[in-house]
């Protein structure tokens, strides 16, 4: 049994890493990891024992920061893999559909594997190719791909093995073709669930964090500070949970952002958030009129400092440049049939700017990689056009429940600062404002992650925060 799992680790490493040193040393490594953990346990023996007299909390934390330091290579191979043939399962489908796109012969997969070694935009299958082209030169085509098949896991590596197999027995343009068919269905169900569940999610977040912090709210006022204890670190943990687990879109749908852009956006999130938590010490301390005069200060800095990454990524998701150009590319394939002449600047425009959609830079891809196969015909590239049109003709639907969100996030703050209104001399205001604002806090930054996919802006908690201090009846 030992002997599998170290051949299943090093098939792993051999994905992740494809220097032969870290290959021959991954049977070491994986037992020097399983040696050490044991050792993880010790202080919690120790605290048994009575040698070590501290908090139970700082053991255990002890026990896991050793463990993850002893297994640290075999944990970081393992999360490697984890996103690799995760990103290669999300990847196939579009590597499928772009191979198939001007099958002729049904080598077109082969070919895109060697595209993708050298590709920005195919990030898990650039790993996928890398090794192919050097597997290839020793092993040949089907070597390399059987080779491939073992190393891979999940949907990519039944494909593989099927694709292999269609290879030797001269069926791989039927199965590449008929692949690309389901994987089209398949996108499109994947794009129609994650805008329907976005679209569910959101309407129920607002729902939730408008009607119970009101009814929280009416119950301060009758029964005092007590439920602010219970109330306040449901809200807080409601809101981690949503931002930190609630899933990104899937990769036909995400914004790509460039790698310096993206750090500026994560500072000016981080510096967002830090100003709309400030005001806390201003409401804890008693300070009422400070608190509503700060609130609204730094919920227009932040504002501004989030404004600025939301519309270029709202802006990027709905912009349908794509739908154009791949319209004009199917009236040059009817004409031509081949892509060797073809150039669309507006699709350059699009692929240069610093915030763009990963379906534009696919689009990109895919017709680079179709001018270097030779002919096309019309009637086969017509499924990838009509990929195209369904995929944004779906996010039509989901602009619309993005008015509504954003609807919510304004008319939340009014209605739990009209609540305050009604109850001001009968309620301990201090209680009530920490309920009202954590709440619309947590609305704020609950639909800023639906809406966006991603945590890089502050400009919906902004302006519910900002709503809400206009409103507020402390002078």
């Amino acid at each position: 049994m030992f002997d599998e799992v170290i051949r299943k680790y090093r098939r792993y490493v051999a994905l992740v890493d494809p220097r032969i040193e870290k290959y021959v040393n991954a049977e070491k490594e994986l037992r020097q990891a399983l040696t050490l953990a044991p050792i993880s346990l010790t202080p919690a023996i120790l605290y048994c024992i009575g040698v070590l007299d501290t908090d139970p909390a700082l053991i255990a934390s002890l026990s896991a920061l050793i463990l993850v330091l002893s297994t640290f290579r075999v944990l970081e191979t393992l999360t490697s893999i984890t996103s690799i043939s995760r990103g290669l399962d999300d990847e196939l489908p579009f590597a499928t559909l772009v191979a198939a796109a001007a099958s002729k012969t049904g080598l077109e997969f082969v070919d895109f594997l060697r595209f993708a070694s050298t590709s920005k935009v195919f990030k898990s299958f650039r790993f996928l190719g890398e090794r192919f082209v050097k597997l290839a030169e020793v092993l040949g085509v089907a070597g390399a791909l059987t080779t491939l098949s073992k190393i891979a896991s999940g949907k990519t590596k039944y494909f593989l093995t099927e694709y292999s197999l269609a290879l030797n027995s001269g069926t791989a343009l039927t199965q590449l073709r008929d692949a690309a068919s389901d994987y089209v269905k398949t996108i499109y169900a994947q794009v129609v669930k994650s805008v329907n569940f976005r679209i569910n999610a959101g309407l129920t977040a607002c729902v939730a964090l408008t009607t119970g912090p009101l009814v929280s709210i009416s119950m301060t006022f009758l029964v005092g500070d007590e439920l602010v204890g219970f109330v306040v670190p449901v809200l807080v943990l409601a809101g981690f949970l949503i931002s930190s687990l609630f899933p990104d879109y899937p990769v036909s749908l995400q914004v790509v952002v460039d790698g310096g852009l993206l750090r500026v956006f994560r500072a000016s999130y981080a510096a967002g958030t830090l100003l709309l938590l400030l005001p806390l010490h201003n409401l804890v301390s008693g300070g009422l009129r400070d608190f509503v005069k700060f609130l609204q200060i730094t919920s227009v800095i932040s504002l501004v400092l989030g404004a600025f990454p939301a519309i270029l990524q709202l802006t990027a998701l709905s912009t349908a440049v794509e739908g154009r150009v791949v319209s004009r590319a199917s009236n040059h394939v009817r004409v031509f049939r081949s892509f060797h002449l073809y150039d669309d600047e507006e699709l350059r425009r699009a692929v240069r700017r610093r915030v763009r959609s990963w379906l534009t830079l696919y689009l990109s891809d895919a017709l680079a990689f179709l001018k270097s196969l030779g002919d096309c015909e019309p009637e086969v590239f017509e499924l990838f056009v009509s990929f195209f049109y369904e995929v944004r003709r779906t996010l039509k639907h989901y602009v619309s429940a993005l008015a509504v969100m954003c609807f919510a996030v304004v008319l939340t703050p009014f209605l739990i600062a009209s609540t305050i209104s009604l109850g001001y001399e009968a309620a301990p205001l201090t209680s009530t404002l920490l309920v009202s604002y954590v709440s619309v806090l947590v609305l704020g930054y609950s639909v800023s992650k639906i809406s966006l996919g991603k945590n890089t802006s502050t400009a919906y908690p902004a302006l519910a925060t900002l709503i809400f201090a206009t409103l507020l009846p402390v002078k």
